[in-house]
């Protein structure tokens, strides 16, 4: 198959969105907003990125199922060019999105509007429309350079062939998240169970046996509860602050000045709203596993995310691992303690906080059940490393190469 080449302009035309403003940006809407925070670097749409929205707009600003919009202003090199696709929503009745944005409306048929989608998915083409030929930074995509781009463009039975395949292994990345989430949820839930709401010593004290609770395991739980600074906290537990939970690793971080890349052998964690910025080839300078596992708190933004795989990481996070008690238990019972206020430093305030800790016994045991949920979101994190990498291989073939067709290879 003959790839033809073709002015993009042909067959879309592009326009911004809404101008708005911020005081319309409310907690709740039937409305949401697309920004530039819905990007994801190189394509694909951030989720749950979209901002509710209760001011005016025109019917030319709503964003449809499947429409392809483009971040048409630079905040951050790389974000500039990238596209994404308007998902289904259970949450929003409508979608509109904003004047940083570019959407791509269709004017010939021919061209799908997920293969042009797919195709500035490589990194090359991007590129050429956000800084050109000679790589300069123009901060902005105007439509016009847009629609100026000559591509390759193969038939429309082609296009759908290599949509396909690349919505395959898009939902294999999508399934690997979901799962990680629920991964990760599972082992919050069983923390809230055991030690906030303190489900199996409430059971024991009203004579029953915890539910879904093995007799090893529930007999590390007291049957009743004793006064604390904290309240009611069961027999036999202390209080203690968060330093005396918490230790501080004196590991350097990398340099603030190092580039990370879309893959790598090494995950790379920041405090921003991503954690996992990226990866480099060098070695990792925490060498975390599933028995040995650390965990990081972003300073100014108090996230926190525990690994079990060697990772680096950069300037302003802190590496921790519990203080003489499971590094599980330490991770859960602080990840979510501190709030974040304005962009500034946390970690003074992170340990002053108190915590309800039980017998180091029954701390390794929910380390027990929750090891292998938190390796196996390592593993899927992994896994979709080599995803990504793969599709975007096999996009950057399948959109610049001359495919032959089935009757050319048996010929």
């Amino acid at each position: 198959m003959v790839y033809k080449k073709v002015l993009i302009g042909d067959y879309f035309r592009f326009e911004k969105g809404l101008g708005y403003k911020g005081e319309f940006l409310v907690e709740n809407s039937e409305v949401a907003l697309i920004g530039m925070d819905s990007h994801e670097e190189g394509g694909g749409y951030k989720e749950a990125s979209e901002k509710p929205y209760s001011g005016p707009y025109k019917p030319e600003h709503v964003a449809e199922t499947g429409d392809v919009i483009f971040a048409a202003t630079e905040q951050g090199f790389g974000l500039l060019a990238s596209p994404l696709m308007v998902p289904e929503s259970e949450k929003f009745q409508t979608y509109i999105y904003s004047h940083h944005l570019l959407k791509a409306f269709v004017k010939e048929e021919g061209f799908l509007p997920q293969y042009l989608y797919n195709l500035y998915r490589v990194k090359k083409y991007r590129d050429k429309a956000a800084y050109g030929d000679a790589g300069s930074t123009v901060r902005a995509l105007p439509s016009v350079v847009l629609e100026e781009q000559l591509v390759p463009l193969p038939d429309v039975k082609t296009q759908e062939t290599i949509n396909e395949v690349i919505s395959l292994i898009d939902q294999q990345i999508e399934n690997n998240k979901s799962l990680a989430k629920n991964l990760e949820a599972l082992a919050q839930a069983i923390f809230r169970s055991w030690f906030v709401d303190f489900e199996p010593v409430h059971a024991k004290a009203r004579g029953e046996k915890p539910f879904g609770m093995d007799d090893e395991t529930a007999a590390l739980f007291p049957d009743s509860f004793e006064e604390s600074e904290l309240g009611l906290i069961p027999e036999g537990w202390k209080v203690c602050g968060v330093s005396e939970v918490l230790e501080r690793m004196k590991i350097k971080s990398l340099p603030a000045s190092s580039l990370t890349r879309a893959f790598g052998n090494t995950i790379v964690l920041d405090q921003g709203d991503k954690l996992i910025v990226g990866f480099v080839d060098s070695e990792p300078l925490v060498q975390a596993s599933p028995s040995n596992p650390f965990f990081v708190f972003g300073d100014h933004t108090c996230r926190m995310k525990l690994l079990t795989t060697p990772f680096s990481f950069m300037p302003n996070l802190i590496c921790l691992k519990g203080r003489e008690i499971n590094d599980y238990f330490a991770f859960g019972a602080t990840c979510k303690i501190q709030r974040f206020e304005t962009y500034r430093r946390h970690w003074m305030e992170l340990i002053s906080h108190k915590v309800k800790v039980p017998t180091k016994e029954l701390a390794d045991c929910y380390g027990k059940y929750v090891k292998s949920m938190y390796s196996t979101i390592d593993f899927l994190v992994k896994q979709n490393n080599i995803l990504e990498q793969t599709r975007n291989e096999v996009l950057a073939h399948l959109t610049d190469h001359d495919i032959p067709s089935l009757d050319e290879l048996l010929a």
